[in-house]
């Protein structure tokens, strides 16, 4: 069995070694004043010491959202709850016709924009945003759509008063937006004003989870992972089903753990119940 000593830095033997590691670039410290910025060869190195294929500058759009993401990361007291989400319904009704629209093409992702708001309404406190030391509930229903642009950077356009659309009307949005999004023609009205984020990692072949970051000022944010067949239980018996993995990261300055799962909780009854639930929204 191999023995691995650790030296202190400020020990007689650990001095020495730092001292000719940081001239070999293999640690590099800015206290040394010893730099790594090119080899023999010319190649950038890493403050690491490892050569470098390519230098991306954070500048414009990759930088304003660099520079959110990390507020959001350091201002958010981020809590995310986990579902499996029984989606046998869904898809059946989907395949019964239930949501044609005529001219429109209507997707899963559609019907769930709606089925979210609609749950939202029964959680107000996920619609919310800390203001002025006070928490802010708020009276529309705007779900922002994470989309990853051309360029690879991230937008979220918000399709508007989601819980008051139908799913027709939201499809129509939601691909007008997609194609602004695509054209890089996205103005500021299309991306304000977002109250609640819906994000779908199911499109990435083989992702069923993931813990996204609140969006600020919002109080939570959805990702739906991706439809696989499962094992499930009915009645008893041993079946076959279609399962959607979900994860709802939430702000707990704004939301407590317990309604939030609840939260998912009403979100799944409402898929699972999806044809009885769109009827009575009519």
């Amino acid at each position: 069995m191999a023995t691995i000593s650790i030296l202190p830095r400020h020990s007689s033997a650990g001095k020495a070694i730092w001292k000719r590691s940081s001239r070999s670039c293999a640690f590099p410290s800015r206290r040394s004043g010893v730099t790594c910025e090119a080899r023999s060869d010319g190649r950038a190195l890493s403050r690491q010491g490892i050569p470098v294929s390519k230098s991306v500058p954070l500048t414009g759009m990759k930088k304003a959202i660099a520079e959110h993401m990390s507020n959001c990361h350091q201002q958010v007291a981020s809590v995310s709850v986990f579902a499996d989400f029984n989606v046998d319904a869904l898809i059946a009704a989907r395949n019964q016709g239930r949501f044609e629209v005529e001219g429109v093409k209507v997707t899963l992702t559609h019907v769930l924009i709606r089925l979210v708001a609609d749950t939202l309404r029964k959680f107000p406190l996920l619609n919310a945003s800390i203001e002025d030391g006070a928490i802010q509930v708020l009276d529309d229903i705007n779900i922002g759509m994470a989309a990853a642009l051309p360029d690879g950077n991230l937008i979220v356009p918000v399709i508007r008063n989601a819980d008051r659309l139908s799913i027709g009307e939201i499809a129509v949005e939601a691909r007008r937006l997609a194609g602004l999004a695509a054209d890089g023609k996205l103005g500021l009205a299309d991306i304000r004003g977002g109250t609640f984020t819906l994000t779908n990692v199911g499109m990435v072949r083989g992702t069923l989870w993931q813990t996204p970051l609140v969006n600020l000022p919002q109080a939570g944010i959805l990702a739906l992972g991706r439809i696989r067949e499962a094992p499930v239980v009915r009645n008893g018996q041993l079946a076959v089903g279609s399962l959607m993995g979900a994860s709802l990261s939430f702000d707990h300055r704004i939301i407590n753990g317990f309604p939030a799962s609840q939260f998912m909780e009403a979100l799944g009854d409402a898929i699972d119940n999806v044809a009885a639930h769109m009827e009575a929204k009519k």
